[in-house]
């Protein structure tokens, strides 16, 4: 793997004009377990977050989770941000494949370094961008305080490993939007972490990167489902279905553990009334309905948020 100077593509950090760098009033602590990634955290101060309606609350909730790691004495940790779609087409929601998606999620990234990576609120951190690897879109971006790996590879795993590693600079390392999937949950024949001892070695670090953030977006059964994990706090699941301008986002189930693809079909489908409880015709029906009319809604890199 040869490492890559920034190309005309990545261009330099700016600021997205759809998202804040305000560091948030507060910062709340919660206290350790012994048991491993398990926090305790009083509820009347720590309430699960709601499901954010920007990138802009993403970025907030995400700070805030982070924060309260740190507290906790946590540096290495793993964040996954629902990306905001940017020149999707009616085929397409990324027809400029990874490439496109950095655009999309650098500026969340580098928010994020802004409001974690100073000591002084009113201070913005310099956000600086190292590429890795060009085609793949692998990115270091930094500030003095904190750093974040973006869309890492396989191939990419040992830049990862020499950020983690003894010369390791002071504060938060943040993994985000892996790229590397595993078999755990039977979707491919082989990990992209190898095999044998090799495996079992690159599983064990990647371990020590604890979910501090998640925010994901996945069609079921004809339903949309957001999962939402904050540091401390349960998986929740949100069914988005049948949602209006006037209604809130249904959250079904909060879970200690992240569920799998069939634990959330099966969650969808004992639920009376819904959509994925319905015949195979009907929802063949209403997908086709869904997918003509989606690409006239609003897409969710629009700020709902009018607080």
């Amino acid at each position: 793997m040869a490492m890559a100077t920034a190309s005309s593509f990545f261009k330099a950090y700016h600021t997205s004009s759809g998202l804040s760098a305000r560091a948030s009033r507060s910062s709340r602590r919660c206290v350790s377990s012994k048991g491993p990634c398990v926090v305790r955290c009083d509820a009347s101060t720590t309430p699960p977050p709601r499901l954010p309606r920007s990138p802009k609350e993403q970025v907030s909730q995400s700070a805030e989770a982070v924060r309260r790691a740190t507290a906790d004495g946590v540096e290495l940790m793993s964040i996954e941000f629902n990306l905001p779609l940017i020149g999707a087409t009616d085929l397409d929601d990324w027809p400029g494949g990874v490439r496109q998606q950095y655009q999309a999620v650098a500026p969340l990234v580098g928010e994020l370094l802004k409001n974690i990576g100073s000591n002084d609120i009113n201070v913005k951190a310099e956000v600086r961008q190292r590429v890795i690897e060009d085609g793949d879109a692998v990115v270091v971006l930094s500030t003095e305080g904190a750093q974040a790996l973006v869309f890492l590879t396989a191939e990419t795993l040992p830049e990862l490993k020499k950020l983690a590693g003894k010369g390791k600079k002071s504060g938060p390392l943040a993994l985000v939007n892996s790229q590397i999937r595993t078999n755990d949950d039977g979707s491919n024949l082989i990990s992209d972490l190898g095999i044998g001892p090799w495996k079992r070695k690159n599983e064990e670090f990647v371990a020590q990167f604890e979910q501090v953030y998640w925010l994901s977006e996945q069609r079921i059964q004809g339903e949309t489902v957001r999962l939402l994990k904050s540091y401390g706090q349960p998986w929740q699941v949100f069914v988005l279905t049948d949602m209006t301008a006037d209604t809130l986002p249904e959250c079904v189930t909060r879970l200690e553990t992240r569920p799998t693809y069939r634990e959330l079909e099966s969650l969808l489908k004992s639920r009376e009334g819904s959509v994925a409880a319905m015949s195979i015709y009907d929802r063949v029906v209403r997908e086709a309905t869904f997918n003509a009319t989606s690409v006239s809604q609003k897409p969710n890199n629009i700020d709902l948020d009018q607080d």
